[in-house]
C-alpha cells in the first residue's frame, strides 16, 4: 500500500475520533451555586443544576458530589442533606465552621471529573461581648471607661451600650444613654456623669446589624462617688380634690440616684393664695407622695411647694410654687328649663333634650365644672333602674348664649320614660332639675320567633310562630311571602295574599304545594309604622306528583292567592273540553 494511503486512513480515523469526541456525551452545569451570607443557627441551601446529553445507560450513572475547601462532604450527619439528586445541598444550624468555599462536582461514575462550580459560604453572628472592661479614672461626678472588642460576628461593629448598676440593687442594670458624656469608637474609650453617693459598677455591650452582644463581665472595681445636697426636687405636683375639707398635695417620688445623701426627704409648704405665711411639714420616706391638710373651705385656692432636702441641706435647685385647689363639694346649683327638645320631634328609638346652660365659673357649682348628667328611666321600673348619662363639657370653651342640647339613642320603641339633668363637677353631682315625662313613638317590630313548619306534606306546610320580643308598638298581625329554592338557586320572593290582620292569628296553612320541592318562607310582623325584620324557614314537600301552590288557610279560613298557578280542577276541565271537541271534529 502506498504511503498516500496510509496517510489517507490516519487522517480518516483521525476525523471519526474527534467527531466522536464531540458528538460523545456533554455534561454542563445550567445553574452554579451563588455566594450567601446567613446569620449563624439558620439554614442556607445551594443548588447546583447539571444537564446532560449523551447515552441513555451513562446518563444513569451520572452523579453529583459537593466539596467543602477542598474536602468531599461527610454526608453521615444530619446537618447536611442532598435534595434532587443531589443538585441541591441544604446545611442547617450553619456555625462558623461551615464558612468558606462550597463547590458542585459532575461527572461519570467511574470517570474523572467533568464539570464543577463554585460559591462561597460567610456565617454572620452578634458580636461576642467586649472583654477587659476597665474603670481607668473614678471622679467625684464622672467615670473613664475603656475596653477592648470581642470577635465581631463577621460585621462592623456600630455602637456600644454602657450599663451600670449601685450597691443599693446589685441585680438590676441601668442604661447609661443620657448619662455617656463622650464615647470613641477606635480608642473604646466612654466617659459617664455619675450622681453623688453611689457605688457603681459597670458593663459594656456591642452591637452590629444583626444585634447586641451579651454583657461583657462587670468591672471589677467600683467607683465610689462622695454625698452632696440635692441637686433637684420632685416634679408633677398637684393637689387632688375629691375630698371636701381636704388639701391634698401629691408628688411623684425620687429615685434612689437622685438622694445624693443619706435622710432623705420632702419639705411640703402651702397657704391660701393671696397669703403671706407658709404653713410647713417634714415628709420623712423617699417613697412619700402625698400629704393631706385639714381646711375649713370648698375648692379654695393654694400656693403649694414640695423640696427635696437630705443630710447635708436642702436642694441646689430653687423650689417652684404651683396652684391648686382644695377639695370639691356637692353643687348647690341646678338647671332650668329642662324638656324634650320640639325641632327634633318624636322618633322611636331616641330622644332629644334642651336646657339652658350655666356659668362654668358659679361659685355654686363648687369646684372645677365639668357638664351635666343626664338620668332617665322607664316609668314603669322606677328610678332603682336609671341610666345616667355623664354629658362631658370643656368649661373654657363652653358657649354660654347657647342652650345645651343633649341626645339619647337605642331606647326601646312605644316606651314612656322618665328625665332630669342635674350639674357635675370633678367629683360630684349637684340637684336634679325638674323631672319630665317623654315617650318615643312606635317602631317596626323586631323579627317573629320560633318560626318553624309544623306539618309538611306533598302539597300543603302548616307553618306556626310567636309574636315578636320587641314589639315596638300596637302590631296589626303579619305579612306571609315565599320563595322556590332550587340548588343555590333563590327564585324571587313573592307575598302570600290576604295579609292576617289578627295579631293573635300565629299560624298559616299553606296548600297546592308543589310535591318534591324546596320553598323557603318568610313571616313579617308588622305596626303601623312598617314591616319588621323578615324571618324564615325551609320546607321541603313530599311525593313526586306536579301541582301549583294555590292558597293559604288560617284557622279553617281560606286565604286565595292570586298570583300562584292553576288549581288542579281547572286542568280536570280543560282536559275534558279538549276530548269532546276531537271526537266532534273528527
Amino acid at each position: 500500500m502506498r504511503r498516500a494511503d496510509f496517510l489517507f486512513w490516519d487522517v480518516t480515523l483521525l476525523w471519526f475520533w474527534l467527531c466522536y469526541s464531540v458528538q460523545g456525551d456533554q455534561i454542563k452545569i445550567l445553574d452554579s451555586p451563588v455566594d450567601q451570607t446567613v446569620g449563624k443557627g439558620h439554614t442556607v441551601s445551594f443548588t447546583c443544576a447539571v444537564g446532560f446529553t449523551g447515552d441513555e445507560a451513562e446518563e444513569q450513572d451520572l452523579r453529583v458530589r459537593w466539596k467543602h475547601e477542598g474536602e468531599a462532604l461527610d454526608q453521615r450527619t444530619d446537618r447536611y442533606t442532598l435534595a434532587d439528586n443531589g443538585q441541591k445541598l441544604i446545611l442547617r444550624d450553619v456555625d462558623y465552621r461551615d464558612e468558606g468555599q462550597y463547590t458542585c462536582v459532575a461527572s461519570i461514575r467511574g470517570q474523572a471529573e467533568r464539570e464543577k462550580s463554585s460559591a462561597r459560604l460567610r456565617v454572620r453572628d452578634r458580636p461576642e461581648p467586649p472583654q477587659e472592661v476597665e474603670i481607668s479614672s473614678c471622679g467625684p461626678k464622672r467615670v473613664e471607661l475603656i475596653w477592648r472588642d470581642g470577635w465581631d460576628g463577621g460585621e462592623p461593629i456600630k455602637e456600644y451600650l454602657i450599663q451600670y448598676n449601685t450597691s443599693d440593687n446589685a441585680f438590676y442594670w441601668n442604661s447609661a444613654d443620657e448619662e455617656v458624656e463622650y464615647l470613641d469608637m477606635s480608642s473604646k474609650t466612654a466617659f459617664i456623669s455619675l450622681s453623688p453617693w453611689g457605688w457603681y459598677s459597670f458593663r459594656v455591650l456591642a452591637k452590629n446589624s444583626l444585634g447586641y452582644s451579651d454583657p461583657s463581665k462587670p468591672t471589677k472595681k467600683e467607683c465610689n462617688t462622695p454625698p452632696e445636697r440635692p441637686t433637684s426636687n420632685p416634679v408633677n405636683v398637684r393637689t387632688k380634690t375629691d375630698k371636701e375639707g381636704k388639701l391634698i398635695i401629691t408628688w411623684d417620688p425620687m429615685p434612689r440616684m437622685q438622694h445624693n445623701a443619706p435622710s432623705f426627704e420632702y419639705v411640703v409648704r402651702w397657704r391660701k393664695h393671696g397669703s403671706t405665711f407658709w404653713s410647713e411639714k417634714i415628709i420623712r420616706g423617699p417613697n412619700a407622695n402625698q400629704h393631706e391638710v385639714d381646711v375649713d373651705d370648698v375648692y379654695g385656692l393654694y400656693d403649694v411647694q414640695v423640696m427635696a432636702k437630705n443630710s447635708l441641706g436642702n436642694s441646689f435647685q430653687p423650689v417652684f410654687t404651683f396652684r391648686g385647689h382644695s377639695g370639691e363639694g356637692d353643687p348647690l346649683i341646678k338647671p332650668r328649663d329642662f324638656r324634650v327638645d320640639p325641632t327634633r320631634g318624636n322618633r322611636p328609638h331616641e330622644a332629644h333634650f334642651i336646657w339652658e346652660s350655666i356659668d362654668p365659673l358659679d361659685e355654686m357649682i363648687r369646684g372645677k365644672f365639668r357638664g351635666y348628667k343626664l338620668q332617665y328611666w322607664k316609668s314603669s321600673e322606677g328610678r332603682r333602674n336609671k341610666i345616667e348619662v355623664p354629658i362631658v363639657i370643656d368649661s373654657d370653651t363652653a358657649n354660654l348664649r347657647h342652650d345645651i342640647r343633649a341626645s339619647i339613642f337605642d331606647l326601646p320603641a312605644n316606651t314612656a320614660f322618665r328625665a332630669q339633668v342635674s350639674v357635675m363637677n370633678g367629683h360630684r353631682a349637684g340637684p336634679p332639675s325638674d323631672t319630665i315625662d317623654f315617650k318615643t313613638s312606635e317602631g317596626v317590630p323586631g323579627p317573629v320567633r320560633n318560626l318553624q313548619s309544623d306539618e309538611v306534606d306533598s302539597h300543603h306546610a302548616v307553618l306556626k310562630w310567636d309574636p315578636p320580643d320587641e314589639p315596638n308598638g300596637l302590631l296589626q298581625g303579619y305579612d306571609l311571602g315565599y320563595q322556590k329554592v332550587n340548588g343555590e338557586t333563590q327564585g324571587e320572593i313573592r307575598a302570600l295574599e290576604p295579609k292576617i290582620n289578627n295579631p293573635s292569628h300565629t299560624s298559616a296553612r299553606i296548600t297546592d304545594l308543589q310535591p318534591n320541592n324546596e320553598y323557603r318562607f318568610f313571616v313579617w310582623a308588622r305596626t303601623s309604622s312598617g314591616l319588621g325584620k323578615k324571618q324564615s324557614v325551609k320546607v321541603l314537600t313530599k311525593g313526586y306528583a306536579n301541582s301549583q301552590m294555590a292558597s293559604i288557610h288560617q284557622l279553617g279560613i281560606n286565604l286565595a292567592s292570586h298570583d300562584i298557578g292553576i288549581k288542579f280542577r281547572v286542568l280536570v276541565i280543560l282536559g275534558v273540553v279538549w276530548t269532546l271537541m276531537n271526537l266532534v271534529f273528527h
